[in-house]
Parts: structure tokens; C-alpha cells; sequence
């Protein structure tokens, strides 16, 4: 199942009326690469710029971007290649430019009024500039498409629901790789092919951390060649795309069987931390009662200081989308958001868990999306 024709003609005429109601002229909508930034003209059209981002050379610029044009009268696609997924696009024209920015400027030159970029934390300094020089006027206008990217579709649920059965098959392969003697990137290796062949789109990452590196929330590169040991916890967060929409789902495993206290301990609170989120979501609920629910959670278990102050993002045609779950988020929940929620606590020098749960925003509270994911892999 994909988005049908008909719901992309929908979110054009969406923004048209959000921009009007803004006093624009028309919107420039500009995303990057498939495996980054690419949510806004996809969401608007169903391109992914098929190319990464690159240096440029004369009359060759804007590789790995596209440009959308939208106006009262016109939804015009600029791409890189000519070699782009026709049968994917919805627009009332497609344009192949060997310079996207010199295109979207010849498109939108004599505008009569300001020009809303969507897209203006992707737009780089020589599109900025090529579209002055052509006398565009620009002002920054991401919420016109961010703000109905936030709540997704009923085929947009669908889509992330699938796109989370590879997530699974992905982490499943690494847990029953996380043996003794075995190293981090042959774990990865073996969960990004679980994906692979569940039909994700591309795996970005599985992310791999062991021992006293599971204690950290980040680390490059993903996985290392260290041999995991006895009673390793292993954090596991497998990160990639399906049918165009992301999946960022983590667990932390065990290499053994035999828990000790001080893990059993971390497992629980992180347990309780996941629980008390998620009785907090439902419709209307600002994001910052959500994130206190969780961190009061580990207060009480006296982990407040080892616990990650970030609980999560939304999730969609990219990997991390608003809102992000932060203590001063000043957002507040609504139906049809689809969010990862991900409470951790970290012990330096020692490890770490962090359990992550892609959920949907439904009337009376929230629907785990992830629920066929077990929370305990070495059980």
C-alpha cells in the first residue's frame, strides 16, 4: 500500500490555502538526498532525491536536491536526473535541471510578492543566492508543510506500521547474533541484512554498542570490530526506511542469560520510564508532561542524573521529525502523530538500556506500532 494520487493532490491544495492564508505568493519547497532530508518534497510529490549532495561545478548545481514550485496555479518538481521514479510523482509538471537552483529562480522569477521557503534549514547558501540574484524574495515558511507533515494519514500510519516489520526482523537478527566471541560489526552486519531482505528501502544504520559503549547514545562508527563478552549489554537501534517512511526502533540486549542486579536494576526503571510516558500520551497532552512522566519515573528509582533528557522525536518520511520530545517542548500532542519514544539511563564506564517504541497518537491514548518487538531479546 502507498499514498494514493489523491492524497498527494490533497496536501497541494493544503499548502496552497496555508500559504495564502500566510500572505505568500507561492511556496518553494527544497529537501535533500532520500536517505536524509527529503520529507517535504516527498511528502508534496513522492520524489526522493535518488542522489547524495555534492560539490559543485558550473552549471552544475543542486545535486541530490529537488525543488518543488507551488502557486495557485501549478505544482512544479524540479529534479537532478532524468532518471527519477515517474510512476512515484504527483505534479503538474517535472522539470530535469542540471542546476536546481538556476530552474526553481527561472520558475518563480517575477513573483509578485514574498516566496515562502520550506525547507530553509536545507536550502544552501548558492540556492539562497541564485534565487536573490533573480530577484526572489524569500521568507522562511517550513510550518506551512511541517505543520501536516506532523500528523500523519491513515496510509501514512500503515506505511510506518510496515516499515517497523523490518525493524523487527532487523533487531531479531542482531540479538540472536550477540553471542560470545562475536564482534559489533558482525552483529550490524546481520541485522541491516534481516532488514534488507524484509523489504526495507536501505538500511541507514544498526547501530551496535557494547559493554561500557552502551553507556553512550551515540558513537562513531555504528558498530566497531569489539568482541563482545559475557553479561555485555548490547544497545541495538536499526534505522532505515520502507516504501519511503522511517523506521528507528531500539532495544538493548543481553550476551548471556544471566542478568546481574545493577543491569536487572537499569531494565526495570527503563521499563517503569516507558510506562509512565506512555500513560501520558493521548490528544492534547503537552510534550513536556509527557517527557517530565518518563524523568520523574528514574527519579524515583534515584537514576535522575544517568538519565537521557531526550525522549524521543516524531517520525515519518524522516528519521527524526518534530516534535522532539524534550523537557521544554512547548507543543502539545495530536491525533495522528507517530512518535518514537525512547527513555534511557546510561551508567558510565559501565552500560546502558534504552528500550524504543514507535507509537501512533489515537483518541484515547496511543497504539504501540512496535508491539511485535520483544522488550527483553535474550529471553
Amino acid at each position: 500500500m502507498g499514498i494514493p494520487r489523491e492524497e498527494y493532490e490533497q496536501r497541494q491544495e493544503a499548502v496552497r490555502r496555508r500559504a495564502a492564508d500566510a500572505g505568500l505568493a507561492a511556496v518553494l519547497c527544497v529537501s535533500g538526498p532520500f536517505y536524509a532530508r527529503p520529507g517535504d518534497v516527498a511528502y508534496l510529490t513522492g520524489h526522493f532525491p535518488p542522489f547524495p549532495t555534492a560539490e559543485s561545478e558550473t552549471k552544475l548545481r543542486g545535486t541530490g536536491h529537488a525543488a518543488v514550485v507551488l502557486d495557485g496555479r501549478r505544482c512544479a518538481l524540479v529534479v537532478d536526473t532524468p532518471a527519477y521514479r515517474e510512476d512515484l510523482v504527483v505534479a503538474s509538471e517535472v522539470v530535469v535541471a542540471s542546476d536546481v537552483w538556476a530552474e526553481a529562480a527561472r520558475l518563480l522569477q517575477g513573483t509578485a510578492g514574498p516566496v515562502g521557503c520550506v525547507g530553509s534549514d536545507v536550502l544552501p547558501w548558492e540556492g539562497a543566492r541564485a534565487l536573490e540574484e533573480a530577484g526572489v524574495r524569500l521568507v522562511a515558511a517550513d510550518p506551512v508543510v511541517r505543520e501536516l507533515r506532523r500528523v500523519k494519514s491513515p496510509a501514512e500510519v500503515e506505511l510506518l506500521r510496515g516499515a517497523c516489520g523490518c525493524a523487527r526482523e532487523a533487531l531479531l537478527a542482531c540479538a540472536g547474533a550477540c553471542l560470545l566471541g562475536t564482534t559489533e560489526v558482525e552483529v550490524a552486519a546481520q541485522g541491516a541484512a534481516a532488514g534488507l531482505r524484509a523489504g526495507a528501502d536501505f538500511v541507514r544504520y544498526v547501530r551496535v554498542h557494547s559493554g561500557p559503549w552502551s553507556a553512550w547514545p551515540t558513537r562513531w562508527p555504528p558498530a566497531t570490530g569489539r568482541v563482545l563478552q559475557k553479561s555485555d549489554l548490547v544497545l541495538l537501534d536499526a534505522v532505515g526506511a520502507c516504501g519511503g517512511y522511517a523506521f528507528d526502533v531500539g532495544r538493548t540486549t543481553l550476551v548471556g542469560f544471566d542478568v546481574l542486579p545493577w543491569q536487572r536494576e537499569l531494565f526495570d526503571a527503563v521499563l517503569r520510564a516507558l510506562a509512565s510516558c506512555l500513560r501520558a500520551v493521548r490528544p492534547g497532552a503537552p510534550v513536556a508532561q509527557v517527557v517530565h512522566a518518563a524523568l520523574r519515573a528514574f527519579e524515583d528509582r534515584g537514576l535522575g542524573p544517568h538519565a537521557s533528557r531526550f525522549l524521543g522525536h516524531g517520525i515519518g518520511l524522516e528519521t527524526v521529525e518534530g516534535p522532539l520530545l524534550v523537557p521544554d517542548s512547548s507543543e502539545v500532542l495530536r491525533e495522528g502523530m507517530v512518535l518514537c519514544v525512547e527513555p534511557a539511563v546510561y551508567l558510565p564506564e559501565r552500560g546502558g538500556v534504552c528500550v524504543e517504541e514507535v507509537v501512533v497518537v489515537v483518541p484515547d491514548g496511543w497504539e504501540i506500532l512496535t508491539s511485535q518487538i520483544p522488550r527483553r531479546l535474550w529471553e
